[in-house]
């Protein structure tokens, strides 16, 4: 029995916010609506796409189709597009490979489309290094449904009270708690721990934080 370590993947493991906000600066301008800084974008991410799009349109701009329009051209630009800012925050890897010889199950769970997902992981970390890797289809539901754990402990052969969640955003702790699993929430990525009291969440500060409370961690 190994335990399950399911990591949120922008904002948490990996550091995107430069290439989406650029991505969604050119979505915008294609539609005719205002760019932002790309600093800007710490407040719009979490959530999913739509969710995402309609927090950066102008409020009398809000509705399905304008929101369609820009998702539609957001993934055609970011699908295509280099990516050359994207990159594991400092330190993650190393937790990575320490993690896996210790013999934990590593798994990505996000709202980022799953052709993406795969395609970065595949970019951006040795193959096999994860276990599971459960991104956004329309098919199936999306974070904060607890589904992706579910899956991703199925695909593990793990039983999901072996698991913990990583991640960067509130959908993260609401996604954790809905599968009834601890949380860790990280302080470097674009989301932040709303006030209140969340049974089994903690925060950290650092990578090397985060390494030593899952290595010390005993469900």
């Amino acid at each position: 029995m190994s335990k399950v370590a399911i990591f949120d993947f922008d904002g948490t493991i990996v550091d995107t916010i430069t290439d989406v906000a650029l991505s969604f600066n050119k979505a915008l301008k294609e539609n005719g609506f205002p760019e932002h800084k790309i600093e800007a974008y710490d407040g719009f991410v979490g959530g999913n796409l739509e969710t995402v799009v309609s927090r950066m349109l102008p409020k009398n701009c809000i509705s399905e189709e304008n929101i369609d329009r820009v998702k539609t051209s957001y993934r055609s630009i970011y699908s295509t597009s280099e990516k050359e800012n994207t990159k594991p925050y400092p330190g993650i890897m190393d937790m990575l490979y320490l993690l896996k010889e210790q013999g934990w199950k590593l798994a990505i769970n996000t709202n980022k489309g799953q052709v993406l997902v795969d395609q970065l992981d595949e970019k951006l970390f040795p193959e096999n290094l994860f276990d599971s890797v459960v991104g956004y289809l329309e098919t199936r539901p999306s974070k904060p449904d607890a589904f992706g754990v579910k899956m991703i402990c199925e695909e593990c052969g793990e039983e999901v009270s072996n698991a913990i969640y990583i991640g960067d955003g509130m959908s993260d702790v609401y996604t954790a708690q809905n599968a009834s699993i601890p949380c860790i929430f990280v302080e470097w990525g674009q989301g932040a721990l709303e006030n209140g009291v969340y049974d089994n969440v903690i925060s950290v500060n650092t990578v090397s934080e985060l390494q030593d409370r899952l290595v010390n961690w005993d469900k």
